[in-house]
């Protein structure tokens, strides 16, 4: 083992070695040439206004500008000439007697005209002046900060260290402004010392974080989206997750019809689509789904479950990476996108708390069922023939069919109609508590929260009880900064005991719910005479609701995350982290032995119980060289970073059966194990490790490039192809920096960016590359024997992905305008597929490299403010989102038959096959129903019709993936009001519509006993010469699927719909003792209108929700 690890270090080494040499040349070279000097500006200006003045000079400097531009307005307009002359000097010159204060801190100069804070003279005030230091989010101090005392033109600034003096009464209000950073609004009282922080304008945030550095995003080529945890909480206060698919297009959750909204359910999300085949076969039990992007949590990575069940007042910030340049970093686990999530981190201060409360209710949604009333379905009963007996059976059977039919007739005319959709369901109350509290000084910081939430289901019993903790603290002391941040969470899931929510839906509306004395009945259908006759007996959907059966799920997770950084002088710095994590994860699940399933098994199987447990433990570590440079007109960064991890999981699994009525799920009263199984351990360990260099380069701040290197080690893969390379390369141009587009005042940004590279998917099963073999249960005179389980392939390959990306950020009109717009083709080669083996192997399948898949598409975000009047906080903007994807499979060679003949036994509208879409429909195509026989017309591979089905003759008849979809939003701020309106359009997807398939045609002769589709009844052939859309009523036969099912569904859906109302100055706000309070209300997912009837949450049902927050500092 020691020697295997030394060779695959000595491996690791040797193939990276050359970007190591690359790095050091870039650090060597910028060393070389670096010479920090006043920039030098060349200019000539006649009468020319200070604002174009100073637009000038941000060309020719790499500072960054930060003025208020009504101040500078005022001053007369520069006159002189200068060559190669220092900028303070021109500066200088330019506002000589002027009054004009500037300074240049940390790569920006900031200009105040001192004036503009000084037209009303200074009254005097007998009570003592207020000092205060104003800082950043992250403790620096901000000079120059704007202080002025609400209702008068009195104010004043700090000074270069953020400290203030100001002589203001106790009842003054002061108003805080600093350009690039969020107003603050402070009530002075009897405080006579104020320590205040700003934060930045979510606006004008120039920064992408990306998990492993904090890039500028000016000199970033690649795709990104960035959303603040302000955003998110305006959509609505679900979970992240929820918030982003409304924010963003390529960032899309695949609707699970079945599953609906059940808290415990793990949503589908797609980032741009597709990169891998979506068959179970592809990932072991601790695997994940091949097309799940990645997860990284204040800079490590996370599962998804995390994300959900993640406090949303907890979050700073999200952001989607999207294309090669943005996701390269993360090489082989980066092909699905990456999802970058920063939670709060200490304030510097006097110590803060803070509050938010999260109130939900979730009304079911059950319009989308369309379901026959008592009397409807007696006569769809009738003329279906159920109560005709067929010419093989016994005379005395109609006699019986009779007797049945006058009982369900009878039950009708007594006014029975019982609705039984109610049944299982609620409205489901989510209350959510979560409270924060910051505070420090320069050198030490802490922040400590907790959060909880209760969530009770739109299912009756089902839920959701979360909670969590978290203590961060850092230090700064000189150039050595550590930060701890120790998480502790956890979980309870319940799922509901009244089963699938379909099997009320079934139930016929002609019995009762419950006998004359209130007693449940086991069944709803035996009449006397054939109660042995199993096969016709309806049992009553609340019988085993109102057992003692129970399906439980309990978490409990410890992560601790450190990280330390050395700043070696201010522009070379090493950091390092660690993270430990510890999780158990125990669902238990007992099936009462008085459970209708159990009606006709012997008492040795009557009852069921499994326990299943998951003891996870992983640690990661890297460690990270930076330099950061400007020299001049010319900016360089470069990372030197290593990274290793390690996750070890142990799974147990028991199984019992045979429990004694009564019994309430202990398995010590089991009779045994259930049939052919016994106590299992499974143990994995998964451990990569990977290396990186990049380089960021940017001119003039107007043409930049990345280069990204990386290679990585895992044992996801085959074991003679441990390591494989990924990198990327992008451009980007800052057009708006150009001399010739001086003139166009309306172009505020303009900046084309393209990039390409190769990234990796690792979301697959661990055992890829070994052969696991299992031990027989018997002993035979040789001993036990072992026999192969599954066949590994120690040649396979990496899916690599390599991604091209275009796209152009575009601001006009002085911030009213925004669009952000991206063209990208990703192609997977190879892909991993499982290939199908002989019987006679005794193996499932061999996993393989094969084909590849190709995804195209484009995406576009796009706002505008009708009305912007930021000064006065009246915005109110209208806003679009939209994109399009396509995917294709290439390269198979019918080699995968085998998979497809599972697809087909299976009865699945998926297949695999060159030239065709992931995402088609395949089906036998129809013409209809004949109206002369009442039977569906079909055709042939040849063009011909026929009445008979034949597998030969499926095709493409559709494909579920949208043509476009996106969002269409307006957003009005006035003051301290907001409102948002954000609805979904889904626009030329096919749906194959299961309800017509099962519900409508599809119902066998004992299916008849269960509740249908209206359109069974009434849109179903009767006679001849009918026009109708489905089959003869009388036809019992299968229907198999064809293109008469898929219908095409355009949707539109009311999101969210949120107000909110913030309130600063209210007097009762400081009796109260708060600083702040903001109060917010929303609709989610409100309305529905659909081209297409289909049944919506046939396992749990859809909800749709009204939901409150409250949050509050104190």
């Amino acid at each position: 083992m020691k020697k295997n690890y030394m060779h695959g270090v000595a491996m690791f080494l040797k193939r990276f070695y050359q970007p190591v040499l690359l790095f050091l040349f870039c650090v060597s070279w910028a060393a070389a040439v670096s010479a920090q000097t006043q920039p030098k500006v060349t200019l000539k200006a006649s009468n020319m206004a200070v604002p174009e003045f100073l637009r000038q000079l941000n060309r020719q400097t790499k500072l960054r500008f930060l003025y208020n531009q009504e101040e500078m307005m005022q001053l007369p307009p520069v006159t002189l000439q200068v060559r190669n002359e220092p900028l303070d000097k021109v500066l200088e010159a330019a506002f000589k007697g002027q009054h004009v204060y500037y300074s240049i801190t940390n790569g920006t100069l900031v200009l105040r005209y001192r004036p503009a804070l000084e037209k009303t003279p200074v009254q005097v005030v007998e009570t003592p002046p207020v000092t205060g230091i104003i800082t950043d989010e992250d403790g620096q101090p901000l000079s120059h900060v704007t202080i002025q005392e609400a209702g008068t033109n009195r104010g004043t600034y700090t000074n270069d260290k953020g400290f203030f003096t100001f002589p203001v009464t106790n009842t003054s209000i002061l108003r805080i402004s600093y350009v690039g950073m969020e107003p603050l609004v402070v009530a002075v009282g009897k405080r006579r010392e104020l320590k205040l922080s700003l934060k930045r304008n979510s606006a004008t945030k120039e920064v992408v974080v990306t998990g492993m550095v904090t890039r500028n995003r000016e000199s970033f080529t690649g795709a990104v989206a960035t959303f603040t945890g302000a955003e998110l909480k305006a959509i609505g206060n679900q979970n992240v997750v929820q918030s982003l698919k409304t924010l963003d297009p390529s960032f899309v959750i695949v609707e699970n019809n079945s599953l609906g909204a059940n808290p415990n359910a793990m949503p589908n999300v797609e980032v741009r689509g597709k990169t891998s085949l979506s068959t179970s076969q592809v990932k072991d039990q601790f695997g994940q789904d091949p097309n799940l992007p990645l997860f990284i949590l204040d800079g490590f990575e996370t599962q998804l479950r995390n994300i959900i069940d993640l406090d949303m007042n907890r979050v700073e910030s999200i952001t989607i990476l999207k294309d090669a340049a943005s996701t390269a970093m993360y090489g082989a686990r980066a092909a699905n996108g990456v999802v970058v999530v920063e939670t709060r981190k200490p304030k510097q201060g006097e110590l803060q708390v803070y509050y938010s409360g999260d109130f939900r209710m979730e009304v079911p949604d059950l319009r989308s069922y369309n379901l026959m009333d008592a009397r409807e379905k007696l006569e769809f009963e009738v003329l279906s023939g159920r109560y005709r007996k067929r010419s093989s059976e016994q005379p005395q059977k109609q006699l019986w069919l009779d007797s049945m039919y006058s009982a369900h007739r009878a039950l009708v005319e007594q006014g029975v109609n019982t609705y039984w959709l109610n049944e299982p369901v609620q409205t489901g109350f989510t209350q959510g508590h979560s409270v924060y509290a910051s505070g420090g000084d320069q050198q030490l910081r802490y922040g400590v929260g907790v959060n909880y939430k209760k969530i009770s289901g739109a299912m009756k019993g089902s839920g959701r009880d979360a909670w969590g903790g978290t203590v961060d603290l850092t230090y700064r002391k000189g150039r050595f900064n550590i930060s701890n941040k120790l998480n502790v969470s956890g979980y309870t899931a319940h799922e509901s005991p009244y089963g699938p929510f379909s099997n009320f839906a079934s139930a016929s509306p002609y019995f009762p719910k419950r006998q004359a004395d209130g007693s449940i009945a086991k069944y709803l259908d035996q009449p006397e005479g054939d109660t042995l006759n199993k096969t016709i007996m309806v049992v009553n959907p609340l019988y085993n609701a109102m057992l003692n059966s129970f399906d439980v799920t309990k978490n409990m997770g410890v992560q601790n995350n450190l990280q330390m950084i050395w700043s070696f002088n201010s522009y070379l710095r090493l950091q390092g982290s660690l993270q430990l994590s510890k999780e158990n994860t125990t669902r238990e699940n007992f099936l009462s032995p008085l459970n209708s399933r159990f009606d006709n098994s012997s008492i040795y199987e009557k009852g069921t119980y499994n326990n299943t447990r998951t003891d996870l433990f992983s640690y990661q570590a890297n460690i990270m060289l930076t330099y950061a440079r400007v020299l001049k007109q010319h900016s360089v960064t470069a990372n030197l970073r290593t990274e290793a991890q390690e996750a070890a999981t142990r799974g147990y699994i028991t199984a019992a059966q045979g429990f004694p009525e009564g019994s309430n799920g202990n398995p010590a009263f089991a009779f045994s194990y259930q049939t052919n199984s016994r106590p299992g351990v499974t143990i994995d360990k998964y451990r990569r490790v990977n290396a990186l260099a990049s380089v960021n380069y940017m001119y003039d701040s107007r043409y930049m490039m990345d280069l990204t290197y990386r290679i990585d080690g895992s044992t996801a893969f085959g074991s003679n192809r441990k390591f494989s390379p990924f990198w990327s390369a992008g451009i980007g141009w800052n057009l708006h920096q150009e001399s010739f587009f001086r003139s166009l005042k309306w172009i505020n940004r303009l900046k084309v960016r393209a990039d390409i590279g190769s990234t990796g998917n690792q979301n697959f099963s661990s055992f890829s590359s070994a052969d696991l073999y299992q031990y027989y249960q018997n002993i035979n005179p040789f001993g036990q024997g072992a026999t192969l389980l599954t066949m590994g392939n120690p040649d396979l390959k990496w899916q690599n992905t390599l991604n091209s990306n275009a796209g152009a950020d575009i601001t006009l009109f002085n911030n009213r305008f925004n669009l952000t717009f991206n063209a990208y083709n990703k192609k997977t080669d190879p892909l991993i597929v499982i290939l199908t083996l002989p019987s006679s192997t005794g193996l499932s399948g061999f996993p393989a490299n094969l084909g590849y898949m190709s995804t195209k598409g484009v995406e576009a975000l796009a706002n505008y403010a009708v009305i912007y009047k930021p000064k006065q906080r009246i915005i109110w903007r209208v806003g679009y989102t939209g994109s399009i994807v396509r995917s294709r499979y290439e390269g198979f060679d019918n080699k995968l038959d085998g998979l497809n003949k599972q697809q087909l036994d299976a009865k699945s509208l998926i297949r695999f096959r060159d030239g065709r879409s992931p995402d088609d429909i395949w089906a036998v195509p129809s013409l209809g129903i004949d109206p002369a026989t009442g039977r569906e017309v079909l055709v042939k591979q040849n063009g011909e019709t026929t009445f008979n089905y034949s597998t030969d003759d499926i095709a493409v008849v559709g494909n579920s993936r949208p043509r476009m979809e996106g969002v269409i939003s307006s957003n009005l701020t006035c003051g301290p009001f907001s409102l948002g309106i954000n609805l979904r359009y889904r626009w030329g997807a096919d749906l194959f519509n299961t309800a017509l398939y099962n519900k409508v045609e599809n119902i066998s002769r004992s299916a008849l006993a269960y509740n249908q589709d209206k359109r069974a009844l009434y849109d179903r052939w009767k006679n001849p010469g009918d026009v109708a859309q489905f089959k003869g009523i009388s036809m019992t036969d299968r229907t198999e699927m064809s293109s008469r099912f898929i219908q095409k569904d355009n949707t539109v859906v009311g999101e969210s719909i949120n107000m909110g109302y913030e309130m600063l100055t209210q007097p009762w706000l400081k009796k109260a003792g708060m600083q702040s309070l903001r109060l917010n209300a929303y609709l989610n997912d409100i309305f529905r209108w659909s081209t297409v009837r289909t049944e919506r949450g046939t396992e749990y049902p859809f909800t749709n929700t009204i939901a409150f927050s409250v949050s509050a500092s104190f």
